[in-house]
C-alpha cells in the first residue's frame, strides 16, 4: 500500500472513531438538563389550588436548583414539589427552570387558567353559595350564624378570606371564612344593629366597609380584628333633601388613581347610585374622609328591589330579588345590558361578591 493511501486510511479511521465516540457520548451522557412539569390541574375557579412536581426533571451532571415562577407577584419557590393557590382569576404561566451542576439550564411552562367565582349569601337558608358566571353551583357552605347578608373577599394575614355579615337574630356577627372549605377561622361582633352590605377597600388605608340598615351609617373597620376606625351617618354627607342611607341596597369598592379608592353606594329609596371618594388621613391627628363626587346615576327601576351590588369587568352587577337574578348594568346609563346570571340555588339572595 502506498504511503498516501495509508495516510488516507488512518485519517478516515480517526474520523470514524471520533464520530462514533461523539455519538456514543451523547447517548450515554446526555448534555443538558431537561425540565419536566407535572401539575394536578391546569384550569378551574378562583381560588384554585394546584399541586406541582418537577421530580421528573433530569440532568447528566446532576440538578443543583429548581425554580418555580407562578406567573404572579408572589415569590418563586425552589422546592421540587408543593402546592400553590391562585387567589385571582386570569391566565397565568407556570414556569419551571432547572439548573444543572455545570450551570446549564432548561425551562418548561404550562398555562393555568383561573375563572372568576360568584359568591352569594342566602338569608333564609343561612348558607353561602359559590357559583360560576352562568349560575351553576360550584360549592356551598352552611354557616354557624343565621341570616347572612353582606359578603366580600378581603386579604388578611397573608391570604384571602370570605367575610360574611350576619344579622343572627339581632346578635349580629361578622364571620371570617376559608373560601376553600368553608371553615370559620374567626368571628366578630358586627358594628351597628342591622348589618347589610360589605366591601373591601384594597388600597391603603385598607378597610372593610360596611353599611348598617338600622343606624344608617357607613363603617370602616380593620380587616384583622374588626376594630372600627370610623363611621359616617346621613348628616355627614351633604346631599340636600335627597334620601341617603335611608334604604341601603348595595355597597362596593373600586380602585382609583387619585384616592384610596371609590365606594359605590346604592340608595333604594331613590334608586340612585352614588360614587364616594375615599380620602386617607394626612397626619396622625386627622382621619379618613369620604366625599360624594359627581352626579349619581339613576338605576333602572326594573331591577328593584336590589339586595347587593358588585363591580366586575367594567360593569355593575346587581341582585334583582324579585326575579332571582344577578343582572349586569351599564354603570354610565344605569340600564341593564341584557346579560344575567340565573338559575342559581337559594330562596332569598342577599349578598354578592364576584371574586376575580
Amino acid at each position: 500500500m502506498k504511503r498516501t493511501d495509508t495516510f488516507r486510511f488512518a485519517l478516515l479511521a480517526t474520523l470514524v472513531f471520533i464520530i462514533v465516540g461523539l455519538v456514543s457520548g451523547c447517548l450515554l451522557f446526555p448534555g443538558g438538563p431537561k425540565a419536566m412539569i407535572e401539575v394536578s390541574v391546569t384550569e378551574g375557579f378562583v381560588p384554585l389550588t394546584i399541586e406541582f412536581d418537577g421530580g421528573g426533571s433530569t440532568a447528566a451532571a446532576g440538578i443543583s436548583t429548581v425554580t418555580w415562577d407562578f406567573g404572579t407577584d408572589d415569590p418563586d419557590s425552589h422546592d421540587v414539589s408543593g402546592s400553590y393557590t391562585y387567589e385571582h382569576a386570569g391566565t397565568f404561566t407556570l414556569t419551571l427552570t432547572v439548573r444543572a451542576e455545570d450551570g446549564s439550564t432548561d425551562t418548561e411552562s404550562v398555562t393555568i387558567t383561573v375563572d372568576p367565582a360568584v359568591w352569594i349569601t342566602d338569608e333564609n337558608q343561612g348558607r353561602i353559595y359559590k357559583l360560576d358566571m352562568q349560575g351553576n353551583q360550584l360549592d356551598s357552605f352552611d354557616l354557624p350564624a343565621t341570616e347572612p347578608r353582606g359578603v366580600t373577599i378581603a386579604e388578611a394575614e397573608g391570604r384571602d378570606w370570605l367575610f360574611v355579615a350576619c344579622f343572627n337574630g339581632g346578635n349580629q356577627r361578622i364571620l371570617r371564612i376559608d373560601p376553600t372549605n368553608g371553615d370559620v377561622s374567626r368571628e366578630y361582633e358586627a358594628p351597628g344593629q342591622s348589618p347589610l352590605n360589605l366591601t373591601y377597600g384594597a388600597s391603603e388605608p385598607k378597610r372593610i366597609w360596611h353599611v348598617d340598615g338600622l343606624s344608617r351609617k357607613l363603617y370602616g373597620f380593620n380587616r384583622i380584628d374588626c376594630q372600627i376606625y370610623g363611621s359616617f351617618g346621613t348628616t355627614y354627607f351633604q346631599v340636600g333633601s335627597s334620601p341617603f342611607l335611608w334604604t341601603p341596597q348595595g355597597l362596593d369598592w373600586t380602585p382609583a388613581p387619585d384616592a384610596a379608592g371609590h365606594l359605590w353606594y346604592l340608595e333604594g329609596q331613590t334608586q340612585l347610585l352614588y360614587k364616594i371618594k375615599i380620602i386617607p388621613r394626612y397626619d396622625i391627628m386627622s382621619g379618613t374622609q369620604l366625599d360624594i363626587i359627581g352626579d349619581p346615576v339613576q338605576i333602572s327601576a326594573t331591577v328593584f328591589p336590589v339586595s347587593a351590588i358588585d363591580f366586575y369587568d367594567g360593569y355593575l352587577w346587581v341582585i334583582d330579588v324579585n326575579d332571582h337574578a344577578i343582572v349586569q348594568i351599564d354603570p354610565s346609563t344605569g340600564m341593564p345590558t341584557g346579560t344575567e346570571i340565573t338559575g342559581f340555588p337559594g330562596a332569598s339572595p342577599a349578598g354578592l361578591e364576584i371574586q376575580h
